[in-house]
C-alpha cells in the first residue's frame, strides 16, 4: 500500500514523461544524484521508505520542477503529510504553509500539449551531458547532428561545420560511446534522437564543473549568433504566485519545436529559443 508521498511522486514522475521508475532513476544519474540505490528508490515509490527531507530538492529537480511551483509544493506537502500525518499537517503545519492555489497550467489546450510533449521527451543522462560538454567542438557536433536525420561521414560533417575530419571523427566516436549517435555498418554516423524533445538534467542536480562548462559553451554559442526577435519587460509580482507561470513559459518555448525540421532547406539555420526570468531586486 502506498503513501501520500509515494502516490504523489509516482503521479508527478509520470506527468514529467518518465514512464517507469527505472527510467526516472537511471536517466537522472542513479544513486550518484538521487542519493539512493535503485532498490531503495523502488521502496520509496512503493511507500515502504521515505527519502530524507534534505534530499527532497533533488527529487524536485529530477522531475524538472521549479522549487516554488505548485507541483513542487504539492510534493513537499505530501512528504510532510506522510511524515507527520494528515491531521497534524492540517492542524499545525498547513496554516504556515502557503501553497499556490492555482495550477501552473490550467487550460485544456495547454494540458493536452503538456501531456503530448511529455510522451515524446528523451532525458539526457548526466553521463551523456558530460560527453556533450567534453569541449566546444564536441558540443558543436552534437548540436548539428541532433538536428539532422541523415547519415554523416566525419569528412562531410567536418566540411559542413568547419572542423578537421580527425576532430569530427573523434567527437562522433565520443558521442556514439554514450549512445547519442549510432555508428552504421558503412562507417557513417546517425543520431537516433534527431528531432526528439530532449530534456537536459536540471541545473540543481548537475555537477558544478559540468554545469559551468555547459553554461559557458551554451553562452558562447548564443553570443556567436544574430538576434532575430527580442521581447522583454519588467513587472512587479509575488514570487510564489508568479512562479506558477514558469512551467507555462517553459512549455511555450518547447512548442517552438513544432516548427523544427531535420533536413536542410533553402533558408534553414540553427536557432536558439530561450525563456529567461531574472529577479532584479526585492521591492
Amino acid at each position: 500500500m502506498g503513501t501520500i508521498f509515494s502516490e504523489t511522486l509516482t503521479k508527478l514522475r509520470k506527468e514529467a514523461g518518465f514512464k517507469t521508475a527505472y527510467s526516472f532513476f537511471h536517466d537522472n544519474g542513479g544513486k550518484g544524484v538521487l542519493k539512493a540505490s535503485y532498490r531503495m528508490y523502488l521502496l520509496i515509490e512503493q511507500g515502504k521508505r521515505l527519502p530524507p527531507f534534505k534530499n527532497l530538492g533533488t527529487y524536485i529537480f529530477a522531475l524538472r520542477l521549479s522549487s516554488k511551483s505548485h507541483a513542487a509544493m504539492e510534493l513537499t506537502a505530501a512528504w510532510l503529510k506522510t511524515t507527520h500525518g494528515e491531521e497534524n499537517f492540517a492542524e499545525f503545519i498547513e496554516p504556515f504553509f502557503k501553497v499556490p492555489q492555482e495550477q501552473s497550467i490550467t487550460s485544456p489546450l495547454h494540458k493536452a500539449t503538456k501531456l503530448l510533449l511529455a510522451q515524446k521527451k528523451f532525458y539526457i543522462s548526466p553521463a551523456q551531458l558530460k560527453a556533450i560538454v567534453t569541449d566546444r567542438t564536441t558540443s558543436l557536433c552534437w548540436t548539428a547532428l541532433f538536428h539532422d536525420t541523415g547519415t554523416w561521414t566525419p569528412e562531410a560533417l567536418a566540411a559542413e561545420i568547419g572542423l578537421s575530419p580527425a576532430v569530427a571523427e573523434k567527437n562522433m566516436r565520443m558521442l556514439a560511446s554514450v549512445k547519442l549517435l549510432k555508428r552504421m555498418k558503412d562507417g557513417t554516423y546517425k543520431c537516433p534522437l534527431a528531432g526528439a524533445m530532449v530534456e537536459y538534467p536540471h541545473a540543481g542536480n548537475m555537477d558544478p564543473d559540468i554545469r559551468k562548462k555547459f553554461q559557458t559553451i551554451y553562452d558562447e554559442m548564443i553570443s556567436s549568433g544574430e538576434p532575430i526577435v527580442i521581447r522583454g519587460g519588467v513587472l512587479r509580482a509575488s514570487l510564489p504566485e508568479f512562479s506558477n507561470c514558469f512551467p507555462l513559459l517553459a512549455m511555450n518555448v518547447s512548442i517552438a519545436k513544432a516548427y523544427a525540421i531535420t533536413k536542410k532547406q533553402k533558408y534553414s539555420a540553427l536557432f536558439a529559443v530561450e525563456c529567461k526570468v531574472t529577479k532584479i531586486r526585492d521591492f
